[in-house]
């Protein structure tokens, strides 16, 4: 029987920051649902510089939309709204917590490296930094 080799604390760090990364992409390239937008914007959030961690659509027993995202001034915010069919009116945010407390922001976690919290953040400052930067010369 094959066995598999464990990874190492820095790799998988690198996957889950790289699952981070891949999510808040995705999230800044499309359309984030209308109500999730307008909720955000209501308290503040500037998209463009905010990073969605976790976005749940339509799970049964939920509210229509819930997760976790972190705002341009480095706020972790869980967040569950309930809303139309399309996602487009906001019947109730039924929970808008900043929740940056709780997380884990050490880089340094004995056996499990960086945490969650801090591999977002990581992921935040460099998309971010990657918007302001000017185009290569060429």
């Amino acid at each position: 029987m094959l066995r598999q080799r464990q990874l190492n604390v820095q790799q998988q760090n690198a996957l889950v920051q790289k699952s981070i990364r891949d999510g808040a992409i995705y999230w800044r390239r499309e359309m984030l649902p209308e109500a999730l937008k307008v909720s955000g914007e209501e308290r503040g959030v500037v998209w463009a510089k905010s990073i969605v961690v976790e976005l749940d659509i339509d799970f049964p027993g939920m509210p229509a939309i819930f997760g976790l995202l972190v705002t341009q001034n480095e706020r972790f915010i869980r967040f569950e709204i309930d809303t139309d069919s399309g996602h487009q009116l906001v019947k109730a945010v039924e929970t808008w917590n900043d929740v940056t407390a709780a997380q884990d922001l050490s880089l340094h976690n004995r056996g499990t490296g960086a945490g969650h919290g801090a591999l977002a953040l990581k992921v935040l400052r460099e998309l971010n930094a990657d918007a302001t930067e000017p185009p290569p010369a060429g």
